[in-house]
């Protein structure tokens, strides 16, 4: 028998047969990959419900029934105390339980106004990282605009990396032209971004001080909370938070940047299926 750990749903697709569910302190088994143990948890939890608000209606309606007729007539008496007894035997053997929905997280970015087009044009763009190096781009030409939404795919190798730099300014043009709005703000995410991050810091600590404009720390105790850190995660020094919790850091810093436009490159890799989901 193998045990993995992974936030890839294709991984878990791929090389899970069977999912163990911790939850509420209890583990909970189930047969299949991801995309089957989803399913399964979701009808199981549909059904609990139902039986739930069915136990709850009958006991709410013995109740009222015993209340009302508990002390009437001989027949109603006794009906109210054999009602009684059936709810008594309801509570003995247990009953189901209201199912406890996970937390659901939505990253937070301010709004950040708008700018016309064009905002982003790219002119007739190469690239190559020295005079004898191959070309890694040849003569490209397209525009971004605040509505845009691209995925950029590719072998590790490819470029994508350093097509965001180009974009972003911080590699230039071998031949072309790549023109920007004045005003634009872009943020980029990267998995070298942790690097940036004071690790002696708590993440409360790090951005109160990246955003002094924010003087209380209630206030921004609410911030950081939008991005899955919560409790003593806010307090603890960043050395000592996970890869995943750290990245949570980033994206929180990065969003109250306020950006036009989000470049991120594997903004997935440390992060779990929620936060992904987010």
């Amino acid at each position: 028998m193998a045990r993995s750990v992974s936030t890839s749903i294709t991984h878990c697709n791929g090389v899970c047969s069977n999912i163990i569910h911790l939850h509420n302190r209890k583990l909970k088994y189930y047969t299949g990959n991801y995309d089957q143990y989803v399913k399964t948890r979701v009808e199981l939890e549909e059904n609990q419900m139902k039986r739930f608000h069915w136990e709850q209606d009958q006991i709410a309606h013995m109740k009222n029934y015993i209340a009302r007729f508990g002390h009437g007539s001989a027949k109603l008496a006794r009906q109210a105390q054999s009602k009684e007894k059936t709810l008594q035997k309801m509570m003995a053997s247990g009953l189901t339980e209201r199912v406890i929905s996970d937390k659901t997280l939505s990253f937070y970015f301010p709004s950040c106004g708008k700018i016309p087009p064009p905002v982003i044009m790219v002119q007739n763009v190469s690239f190559r990282y020295s005079k004898d190096g191959h070309w890694i781009y040849n003569n490209l030409e397209f525009g971004i605009d605040l509505d845009t939404r691209v995925a950029l795919v590719g072998p590790n190798g490819a470029g994508k990396s350093t097509l965001l730099k180009l974009l972003t300014g911080e590699l230039l043009p071998t031949d072309g032209m790549i023109r920007k709005h004045s005003h634009v703000k872009i943020g980029r995410y990267h998995q070298h971004l942790q690097e940036q991050l004071d690790l002696d810091l708590s993440p409360l600590e790090y951005m109160l001080r990246c955003y002094p404009e924010i003087k209380e720390k209630e206030e921004m105790r609410k911030i950081i909370g939008r991005y899955g850190l919560t409790g003593k995660q806010q307090v603890s020094p960043i050395r000592n938070l996970s890869d995943g919790q750290k990245c949570r850091v980033c994206f929180a810093w990065l969003a109250w940047q306020t950006p036009h436009m989000l470049f991120l490159d594997e903004p997935t890799n440390h992060l779990d299926i929620e936060t992904i989901d987010a």
